[in-house]
């Protein structure tokens, strides 16, 4: 009896994993064609200012993305306590009016300081500072459904929920450029489509939303809150600061060229993602019931660095056909620039499930040493590159330090 109980949950685990992988690869796929489609559309110093301004909202997002884990985490417990439908209803219609409030605030300082935002970041269009802000605004209202659509293992509506966004995106991203609306366009697509998202994440939501009260009223952990926090700003900034480097200190002319290698080498990062969210409540849960969860850490490594690795090797093989394929011949042969980056991202992908085990699990000093890195890198890309493979070099020591560092503190 006990034989077959695991049986199926080791089966429903593996669905689980696959609807993610299945619906982040048609995400990621309609993701890579915003990217692309902005390459091709924008002209050429729009494109890396399209670009620098994504990074800008991804490093945003994953210090929201707080908001998500937090949710996530709790959903998690509380689905295995008495009384959890209430309980958990109660605790997400809280988290939501809270992300509102502080959504606004945020989104209405950025507005304000748009101006020099542009500066820091070599972005001439207050349009498009203005639409950012607006995404600001819904990255932190997005991550209270997401967190307990993760935490309550609905799987296959955060994975419907996620398509959804970036299909609409692809669609609105294109239209909107061609109608002239240029950068800001490509960048107003983002919160429209997430708000339409956003909508559909509350209606698969409404039997929490209309739970009946409870007089237990969730505490969350400010000590985890912030935790989380160094953790995912850690991993932002080891990902997401690369272009927001390259665009304000490299020379135009060279800063475009890093275009086609991190548009590519992103492909990397669209499983990983999708494997660390399934890993987060499972490892929650496992870690809550004395159980061990390595085994979950084990298998989400293996989906993500092995397909990433079989996509750096065709980078380094061919880098100017694929630039070719996909750009049609706007951008120049990048060389060992293309599987360098790609190789780096990769190894931030096995960053991201190791992040997710920490935060999973408590492993502390990971999340520390993670932040050091992240703080390093900054540091060597600003003091000693003076090329674009040596900035890449520099992305490859970093996600080579984050994964050992994982090795030696986060697995136990």
């Amino acid at each position: 009896m006990i034989a077959r109980a695991r049986a199926v949950a080791r089966s429903a685990d593996a669905l689980d994993g696959l609807i993610m992988a299945g619906a982040s690869l048609v995400s990621g796929a309609f993701a890579y064609l915003v990217l692309v489609a902005a390459g091709l559309l924008l002209e050429a110093t729009a494109a890396i200012a399209f670009l620098a301004v994504m990074n800008l909202l991804k490093i945003a997002e994953q210090v929201t993305w707080v908001i998500r884990n937090v949710v996530a985490y709790y959903m998690a417990e509380l689905a295995i306590s008495a009384e959890s439908w209430p309980r958990m209803g109660m605790f997400l219609r809280h988290r939501w009016r809270r992300a509102w409030v502080w959504g606004g605030v945020t989104a209405g300082l950025f507005a304000l300081l748009s101006p020099l935002i542009a500066r820091l970041i070599n972005v001439m269009s207050p349009w498009a500072l203005l639409a950012a802000a607006l995404a600001l605004l819904l990255l932190f209202v997005r991550p209270v459904t997401d967190g307990a659509l993760q935490g309550s293992q609905h799987f296959w509506g955060l994975g419907s929920i996620g398509v959804l966004q970036e299909a609409l995106r692809f669609g609105l991203t294109v239209a909107l450029i061609l109608a002239g609306l240029n950068l800001a366009g490509a960048i107003l697509a983002l919160p429209v489509a997430s708000g339409v998202a956003l909508a559909a994440a509350v209606w698969l939501l409404r039997p929490y939303f209309s739970a009946p009260p409870t007089n237990h009223v969730q505490k969350v952990s400010r000590p985890y809150s912030v935790l989380t926090l160094i953790g995912l700003l850690s991993f932002a900034l080891l990902v997401y600061s690369d272009t927001l480097l390259v665009n304000r200190l490299f020379p135009p002319a060279v800063a475009v060229q890093y275009t086609p290698a991190n548009i590519l080498a992103r492909l990397n990062l669209f499983v990983p993602m999708a494997m660390g969210m399934v890993l987060f409540p499972k490892a929650t849960q496992r870690q809550a019931l004395g159980q061990d969860a390595r085994p979950y850490l084990l298998l989400a490594l293996a989906a993500t660095l092995v397909p990433g690795l079989l996509l750096t090797l065709l980078y380094f093989l061919f880098p100017g056909p694929l630039v070719q394929l996909v750009f049609r011949g706007q951008y120049g042969d990048p060389g060992l620039l293309l599987g360098w980056v790609g190789l780096a991202v990769t190894l931030f992908a096995g960053v991201n499930i190791w992040l997710n085990y920490a935060l999973a699990v408590g492993r502390r000093p990971y999340i520390y040493a993670l932040f050091i890195i992240a703080l390093l890198q900054i540091g060597a890309i600003i003091l000693l590159t003076h090329s674009l493979l040596a900035l890449a070099a520099v992305l490859v020591a970093a996600g080579a330090a984050g994964n050992v560092a994982g090795l030696m503190m986060a697995w136990r």
